[in-house]
């Protein structure tokens, strides 16, 4: 039944892939995408966990592919020229694009994404120190983040960095449960750097706001979007602010939850989320529970996650400035791009590729100048991260089972490796953090 499901997905999205490749999109290609993704699923559920990742892996190469096709192959107005592709009319753009404002831009947009992955690394590094677990910064903490980097360009979402940290940071000092409640925390405090970025950017980037409802139609509904994502925005920055210093105040809010679940929402599918964010919060007061009177800290670590995502927002205005568009404005640029890469972290696709750039098209093209320049500055932005961060492969390249940090020390001691068998090949295994997550989820059921 999984594979007929499957196979009947697959005729969906070839059919959806053809009207992609003719420039054809609408109505007919939502109602083809939501059936293939629905086809797929049901088939997907199935099968076993442990035969899900060969078609999922397929799955995502496939859409990746079909997204960019779409993207690319989509007609847009170039002036004086009627209808083009999306290729053509970035192929007719790039000729403009002088070589020294575009390499003299690119350095800077490159040089500033690696500022932070800098204090990315940072903010990890202080969240295992909090957890009694302290590596080299430079040797250990900052190359790890960089081989992490360049094995996540081959794979969706954040998948491959938060990995490959984890599975370091766990190796080294055989201490799983330690670094699964610091990469916990660190998620909580990474979402929490982007909407913060998002919230201080909104009032300077509001003419992104404007734009996008003006081409939907509806001008009047800037106001309240603008309020809805200040909501959101500020309510998930709040509530994770305020659970780092009053972690109890968290706990009130599941019991409310709880009530609210079994009073009100108890039936359907309403019941589920309310047990999901409960089961969030959980996790949430867990791992904040764990760094009890170490307040600074984390707003340190915090903070650098905030400068982090504000950055990487930044590199779009500076790609922009790179290919041209001599009009761009830093704000409304960086608040559009804040929102961009929040939608490419929930992205299906590889690395968020044509994501990316079908949001920064959908968010900026009326400050950019055009589909085309939004287009071309999205991949930039990416390419720009990429060529900062790729040359992570060489540290993997380096990372041979007899390699060792400088030092590895666990609540002031220096660890001895006893742990890491002569048959240990050194690579990165998915399977053990499977293991450890699975052994440490065991162990907090076995603590309530």
């Amino acid at each position: 039944m999984a594979w007929v499901l499957m196979l009947l997905a697959a005729g969906a999205f070839a059919a959806l892939g053809s009207m992609a490749w003719g420039g054809k999109l609408g109505l007919l290609a939502i109602i083809l995408l939501s059936l293939s993704s629905g086809l797929y699923f049901s088939g997907r559920s199935f099968l076993p966990p442990q035969k899900r990742k060969a078609p999922d892996g397929i799955a995502k190469v496939l859409f990746t592919i079909v997204g960019i096709m779409a993207l690319l192959r989509h007609p847009i107005e170039v002036e004086g020229q009627g209808a083009l592709p999306v290729y053509a009319a970035i192929a007719e753009y790039i000729d403009k694009v002088d070589s020294s404002t575009f390499l003299m831009f690119a350095v800077v947009a490159m040089a500033v994404k690696f500022a932070g992955v800098i204090t990315s690394a940072y903010a990890w590094h202080l969240l295992l120190v909090g957890q009694g677990i302290r590596y080299p910064f430079w040797q250990k903490i900052m190359t790890a983040f960089l081989i992490g980097r360049f094995i996540g360009t081959f794979l969706p979402s954040t998948i491959g960095l938060d990995g490959y940290t984890l599975y370091e940071a766990g190796r080294y000092s055989n201490r799983w449960a330690r670094a699964l409640t610091a990469k916990t925390l660190e998620k909580f405090i990474g979402v929490t750097g982007l909407f913060m970025s998002m919230l201080v950017t909104l009032p300077f980037g509001y003419q992104v706001i404007v734009d996008v409802v003006e081409s939907a139609g509806r001008p009047d509904a800037a106001p309240k979007l603008a309020g809805i994502i200040a909501i959101i925005a500020g309510g998930i920055s709040g509530t994770v602010i305020i659970g780092l210093v009053f972690p109890q105040w968290i706990v009130a809010i599941m019991g409310i939850i709880e009530r609210i679940a079994g009073g009100v929402l108890g039936i359907g599918p309403l019941k589920k989320v309310s047990a999901k964010v409960i089961n969030i919060l959980q996790q949430f007061t867990t791992a904040v529970g764990a760094y009890k009177g170490k307040l600074g800290l984390l707003f340190t670590a915090l903070s650098a996650k905030f400068v982090t995502h504000f950055t990487t927002a930044m590199v779009y205005y500076f790609t922009a400035l790179a290919i041209g568009v001599t009009t761009a404005e830093f704000w409304p640029i960086t608040f559009g791009s804040t929102i961009q890469i929040l939608g490419t972290l929930f992205s299906p696709t590889i690395a968020g590729e044509g994501a990316r750039e079908a949001l920064q098209a959908l968010l900026l093209t009326e400050q950019l100048g055009g589909v085309a320049q939004a287009v071309l500055s999205g991949a930039l932005g990416f390419i720009a991260a990429e060529a900062a961060t790729l040359w992570g492969g060489a540290f993997l390249w380096v990372r041979t089972p007899e390699w060792r940090p400088k030092f590895a020390l666990v609540d002031g001691e220096q660890v001895d490796y006893s742990w890491i068998t002569a048959d240990d090949d050194g690579k990165f295994n998915a399977d053990a953090i499977a293991r450890a997550r699975a052994e440490h989820a065991r162990d907090a059921a076995g603590d309530e």
